[in-house]
């Protein structure tokens, strides 16, 4: 497995990812707990799939969410709220992760953090960066008629 480690922007967080496993985020603030919270994230993905007798998924099993959303922040709450209006909802949640399932479409699966703060840099990859726009000192907004 290829796993890509990015810091982010703001210089605080480190994002992991598996890029063979579609939806699979992890995220620190210590490059080296990184390791361990991917290999955790990559267990209940493969767990996820072996209980509903799926395959793991490639690449062309990317979730797809055309939502164009602006934040400032964004914790793994308010995504709950977000991916419940695209079809998705929550299979898997303790306090390191959230497993999500798409409804329509079971093979699309999003693993996020389950904190407080989810990094700007996963929500650009959840959403696209052409739907992704991070602002400062303003609330939260969907726009929900992207096409």
């Amino acid at each position: 497995m290829k796993i890509s480690v990015e810091k982010e922007f703001d210089g605080v967080n480190y994002v992991a990812s598996c890029t063979n496993v579609p939806g699979c985020y992890m995220q620190s603030d210590h490059p080296k707990e990184l390791d361990n919270d991917l290999e955790y994230g990559l267990e209940v993905y493969l767990e996820n799939c072996l209980k509903r007798n799926q395959p793991f998924p490639n690449e062309i099993d990317k979730p797809v969410l055309d939502v164009r959303i602006r934040f400032e922040t964004i914790s793994a709450e308010q995504l709950i709220k977000i991916f419940k209006r695209y079809h998705y909802y929550v299979d898997y949640k303790d306090h390191r992760v959230i497993l999500f399932l798409n409804s329509e479409f079971p093979f699309n699966r999003v693993l996020i953090p389950n904190n407080e703060f989810i990094s700007p840099l996963i929500i650009s990859r959840i959403f696209g960066k052409s739907n992704t726009i991070y602002v400062g000192n303003q609330a939260m907004r969907i726009n929900t008629s992207a096409s």
